[in-house]
C-alpha cells in the first residue's frame, strides 16, 4: 500500500515535470501535417478505421499514422492497435519502460491525437511524445494540448469534423 502510494506520486511529479517543459516549448501548427500519431483509450467506442478515414481526410496515407492504445493489463491480445501501453510499462520512478511506448516516443509527428480522457498512463506517455501540435480533450491537464474538444462529444464523426474544421481554420 505504501509503495503504491509512492509509486504514485513519483509518476505524478514526472508528469507535471514533464508538463512543464511541455508548456515552455512554442509549438505552432505545421502546414501541411505529413505524420499523426494517436494515443487512444479503448475506453471511447471508436473503431481503428475511424482514425484512418480520418487520415484520409486530411491528405495523408495509412502509413503516416501511428497508433498506441491503453490496455489495463497485459493479458489481453488488443485488436485495436498493434502498440499497446500497459500500467507495467512505467517503471517505479515513473519512466517509461514499454517496448511499444519507448517506440512511440521514437518518432517525431506534426499532429498528436490525444484521444482519452484522465490518465495518468496516457498523460505521462503523451508528456514524453515529440509533437509539433497536439489536440485533446478537456479531462485532461491544458498544457497537454494546444487545441482543445468537449469531452461530451458523443461520437467520433463529431471530433472528426471539429478537428478538420480547426485544423483548416489554424494556418
Amino acid at each position: 500500500m505504501i509503495f503504491k502510494s509512492l509509486h504514485e506520486n513519483l509518476v505524478k511529479k514526472k508528469i507535471n515535470k514533464s508538463l512543464e517543459l511541455l508548456n515552455n516549448q512554442i509549438r505552432i501548427k505545421p502546414n501541411p501535417i505529413k505524420t499523426i500519431g494517436c494515443i487512444i483509450d479503448p475506453m471511447f467506442p471508436v473503431e481503428v478505421n475511424n482514425f484512418i478515414k480520418l487520415v484520409y481526410k486530411i491528405g495523408l496515407k495509412e502509413k503516416d499514422l501511428k497508433l498506441i492504445t491503453f490496455q489495463e493489463n497485459d493479458n489481453g491480445f488488443n485488436i485495436f492497435s498493434n502498440m499497446n501501453i500497459t500500467p507495467k510499462s512505467i517503471s517505479y520512478t515513473g519512466n517509461l519502460t514499454g517496448k511499444d511506448s519507448l517506440e512511440f516516443i521514437s518518432y517525431d509527428y506534426d499532429l498528436l491525437i490525444n484521444f482519452f480522457k484522465s490518465s495518468d498512463v496516457l498523460t505521462l506517455l503523451s508528456s514524453k511524445v515529440n509533437a509539433k501540435f497536439r489536440v485533446g480533450f478537456n479531462s485532461v491537464d491544458s498544457r497537454l494540448n494546444d487545441l482543445i474538444f468537449s469531452d461530451k462529444m458523443k461520437k467520433f464523426k463529431e471530433f472528426d469534423s471539429e478537428l478538420i474544421k480547426y485544423l483548416k481554420l489554424i494556418r
